[in-house]
């Protein structure tokens, strides 16, 4: 099981934007076929993970710390991601 850290301020204003917060955020995890890919980045080398919660795509974007999985945003994903995730 991975070990989260996220910015509790950050995930309230990712509930007040997104509908979802990093802490049900983190059953995306659960999902055996969510799908991982490197996305670029000009600070720090960042993933783009897809993935269902409830029947519903969602897209997070994270990084990794030591042996931590860092969310740094998730949301509805994107038409593209979805079909990404279903290919």
């Amino acid at each position: 099981m991975a070990t989260f850290e996220y910015d509790e301020n950050k995930s309230k204003s990712n509930l007040k934007k997104h509908g979802i917060d990093f802490n049900t955020a983190q059953v995306l995890w659960n999902d055996p076929d969510a799908l991982e890919v490197e996305i670029e980045s000009g600070v720090e080398t960042r993933f783009l993970v897809v993935g269902l919660i409830n029947n519903k795509h969602w897209s997070a974007i994270v990084t990794y710390r030591n042996k931590n999985v860092r969310l740094i945003s998730v949301r509805r994903s994107r038409n593209k991601e979805v079909e990404l995730y279903e290919s």
